[in-house]
């Protein structure tokens, strides 16, 4: 496959989580995924499905324009960025719940869950996002360092999803990257892929 130089309605999708399971997390300083492809090892744990609202990622940046004595811009140096995820989890249980209250806040013993709310909790997860576009093609989304930043009003009524929007802050990792994507390419072949071909 070439790079293409034209429109093509194949790198046209939209996005889903893929059946079975899609956001995962594990305990930090686990090995992070490098791939879309590369099945997860048990150390991540499903954290169940999303709401309807899905998994929204925002970057906010700040820039100071600098300018001349004359007025014209001469620079607009970035003096912040932020990125962050506003997601609500659909499933009641320990899991979800040690994201968003602190692990060291939440137990589930004795056919019990117990959360105890208070602003103790700074604690950073590595988590993962896998998706899949139109035709099949993947997406694998890694965070390397999650914290839970904010969460949103809890509503409890009939009808109603049981559940608070959480807002998760990327944190910059030692290479000094937010979040990584992996993207199934439409354009290049894998090294697998590839050799195959040749051996035909």
């Amino acid at each position: 496959m070439a790079e293409s130089n034209t429109n093509n309605v194949a790198n046209v999708s939209s996005a889903k989580g893929v059946k079975g399971g899609y956001i995962f997390t594990a305990l930090a300083g686990t090995a992070l995924p490098n791939d879309y492809k590369t099945a997860l090892p048990a150390a991540w744990k499903c954290l169940g499905y999303l709401s309807e609202d899905g998994y929204v990622e925002t970057l906010d940046t700040d820039s100071e324009d600098i300018k001349d004595m004359n007025g014209d811009l001469i620079a607009s140096p970035q003096t912040s960025r932020v990125e962050s995820a506003q997601l609500t989890f659909a499933e009641i249980k320990a899991a979800t719940l040690k994201v968003m209250y602190g692990s060291d806040n939440v137990t589930d013993e004795d056919g019990m869950i117990t959360v105890k709310h208070n602003g103790n909790s700074d604690e950073t997860w590595p988590a993962v996002l896998e998706l899949v576009l139109k035709d099949g093609r993947r997406w694998r989304k890694v965070v390397p360092l999650a914290q839970s930043s904010e969460l949103d009003d809890l509503t409890l009524a009939v009808g109603e999803l049981a559940a608070r929007a959480i807002t998760v802050k990327y944190l910059t990792d030692e290479n000094g990257n937010t979040c990584y994507d992996y993207i199934q390419s439409t354009e290049t072949a894998t090294a697998n892929a590839a050799e195959t071909a040749e051996d035909k």
